[in-house]
Parts: C-alpha cells; structure tokens; sequence
C-alpha cells in the first residue's frame, strides 16, 4: 500500500462545499419572487443554480438573463438585500467540515477558500463563521 504524502495545502469552495450559503441566497430571492407578487420557489429546486451565482438564480427565479433591461437593477438588488441579512442568516457549516478543519490544523496543514463571492460579502460572512482568522489565505471573485 503507497502511503501518500501529506497535501502542502488544501483549499475549498465556499458556497456549496465549505458552507451551506443556499438557504440565505434563495432567501433573497424568493424576498425579490414576492415582492413581485410572485410565489417562493423551494430549496431544493433552487439549490443546483446557486453554482452559477447571481446571474443564475435570477435567471431561474425571475427569467431574466443580463441581456435584459432590468437585470442590472434586480441583481444590484439581490446583492444589497444579501449583503443586509446574511449576518443573520441561516448560512453554517455542511456536516464534518468543522472536524476536516480542526484536523487540518491540528496537522498543521494550511488552509484557505477560493470563491466566486466578492470581498464584500465573503469577509463577513467568514468572521460569522469562525473562519476569518483560521484560513491562511482567501481569494475572491473581485
């Protein structure tokens, strides 16, 4: 049996695999469906299309796409109102990921995130999670 070395760092996703950020994202979303008189859509319909940011769930939510007029507006919309809950949301940890990180430090190994969200909204919601000062580095979409 080969023994493998050991990683000299070890990187993850944000949204969808270091944390569970569908729950506040959809939130939003369904805020825009109903201000729109239009009925929330569920989690689990909406899940696949966070991997595609904004610009996806907009367009599965609200059919719009950047083509159209006013999909400027809406997605400003959608990241102001992000921006306004998501320290109060539901965003937390998938299952394990708390214990992988502890491991990670115990063996001293480094970690850091890589994600399409902006500086704006990854920082925060880092610090709400108890990461900003455990992760070695953080790259941003911006």
């Amino acid at each position: 049996m080969h023994k493998h070395p050991a990683p000299a760092a070890v990187f993850f996703d944000l949204d969808g695999t270091l944390a569970d950020t569908a729950p506040d994202l959809i939130g939003v979303l369904n805020h825009l469906r109903q201000a729109r008189d239009l009925p929330p859509l569920p989690i689990a319909e909406l899940r696949p299309h966070i991997a595609s940011g904004v610009r996806g769930l907009l367009h599965r939510g609200l059919a719009v796409t950047p083509a159209d007029a006013d999909y400027a507006a809406l997605q400003q919309q959608f990241l102001d109102r992000y921006e306004q809950t998501m320290q109060h949301g539901d965003t937390q940890l998938f299952a394990g990921i708390a214990e992988c990180l502890d491991a990670l430090d115990a063996q001293r190994t480094p970690w850091g995130i890589v994600t399409n969200k902006h500086l704006r909204f990854a920082t925060p919601l880092l610090d709400r999670l108890g990461l900003k000062q455990r992760a070695v580095c953080l790259v941003c979409g911006d």
